[in-house]
């Protein structure tokens, strides 16, 4: 049986450390972590802006952007301790701040991402650049960087899950003019999705013979599953495509420019929505087959519905990344993506929705 004074010390060190329940296990190496990931304290540094938001407290990751505004001393008594080690406020020791009650680490708790793998004195920082194996640099930046990745070969998926460039950016060509191309502003897909929706959607009055035609609770029922079929096929392009693990010279360039790249720089502010030449190439043969498939009067709202559900996966996929978001929803849907790319690339697929990781079993709650 416990002694008293054993469970009073045991119930101060729940109290202090619930933010880091986890962090007592062994210090974790590349070859330890399942999925590649390497979070050093220079990756950290470089998320210290008000939407990108990280901290270290006790050898722990977290990402406090949704928290910021919700802090009682407010969000600027923080910003200069972004990307930076907290463990010595948090406990009060320096002497113009004060200690944090235990209802403040159980709130920290919440936004775990990981473990620092160079959390300890004399551990090394782990440059995902570099071979563990045989030392060697990988990459060279200065170089074309998509021969480069194509001759990785097996390296290649570890490579891009291990942070082997932390300042936001990778530049794929050496050629300006071509390299800028690789970029699409945030807005562009509205630009140009939103009138061929809004031209499809007045075709469809035309074909069926002005507004008084139209049945509007079949079209929100069946636009409405349109929705739910981007859904799917988000998740399984997301999960099937995108993470297909490639070895081949070839394919590890053709990965790398689809969503490759997005992995060792998701923080990158020009490549986070899908340019519109691809956007198209994979929206034809969806154009083109539903109104013959399923009928002029069923096809047209299907398709308004399924780009509807583009465009929200595309503003979503920016907004987690780049905004602040103040709802509950996309609060969440932020720590869930915030753990697709920082801990677990195995999981959480659903960027608008998690509806099929629910259903497909691949839903991973960050950690608490």
């Amino acid at each position: 049986m416990c002694q008293p004074d054993a469970l009073r010390k045991r119930s101060r060190l729940v109290a202090e450390d619930s933010a880091d329940s986890s962090a007592k296990q062994p210090t974790k190496t590349a070859s330890d972590i399942s999925d590649g990931y390497a979070l050093t304290r220079r990756v950290v540094s470089y998320h210290a802006a008000p939407n990108d938001a990280w901290v270290i407290y006790k050898g722990s990751v977290f990402d406090v952007t949704v928290f910021l505004e919700s802090h009682p001393g407010g969000a600027d008594i923080l910003l200069d301790k972004l990307g930076t080690d907290v463990t010595d406020i948090m406990a009060g020791r320096d002497e113009r701040l004060h200690s944090h009650s235990a209802f403040a680490y159980k709130l920290l708790a919440k936004y775990k991402i990981g473990e620092l793998t160079d959390k300890h004195e004399g551990d090394v920082a782990l440059d995902g650049n570099v071979d563990p194996e045989t030392g060697e640099t990988l990459v060279k930046w200065d170089q074309p960087i998509l021969h480069q990745v194509g001759m990785l070969g097996k390296k290649y998926d570890r490579w891009i899950h291990s942070f082997p460039t932390t300042d936001h950016t990778v530049k794929m060509f050496t050629n300006d003019t071509i390299e800028n191309m690789t970029k699409c502003p945030w807005y562009v897909p509205l630009l140009f999705w939103i009138p061929i929706i809004t031209g499809e959607s007045m075709h469809y009055v035309y074909l069926m013979d002005g507004v008084h035609n139209l049945n509007l609770a079949l079209i929100a029922v069946v636009a409405s599953i349109g929705v739910v079929c981007w859904l799917l096929f988000e998740y399984l392009l997301h999960r099937f495509v995108f993470h297909v693990e490639t070895t081949g010279y070839f394919a590890n360039i053709f990965h790398f420019l689809i969503h490759g790249h997005h992995h060792i720089t998701p923080m990158d502010f020009d490549r986070l929505v899908f340019p519109p030449v691809p956007a198209l190439i994979l929206a034809f043969p969806f154009w083109i087959a539903a109104p013959r498939v399923l009928g002029t009067e069923v096809g047209y709202p299907w398709l308004i519905g399924f780009g509807g559900g583009y465009l929200m996966y595309d503003m979503t996929h920016f907004w987690i990344h780049h905004g602040v978001p103040k709802n509950s929803f996309l609060k969440m849907q932020k720590r869930r993506h915030v753990h697709h790319h920082y801990f677990q690339h195995s999981v959480n697929f659903g960027i608008s929705n998690p509806l099929f990781d629910v259903v497909f079993g691949t839903l991973e709650e960050p950690q608490r």
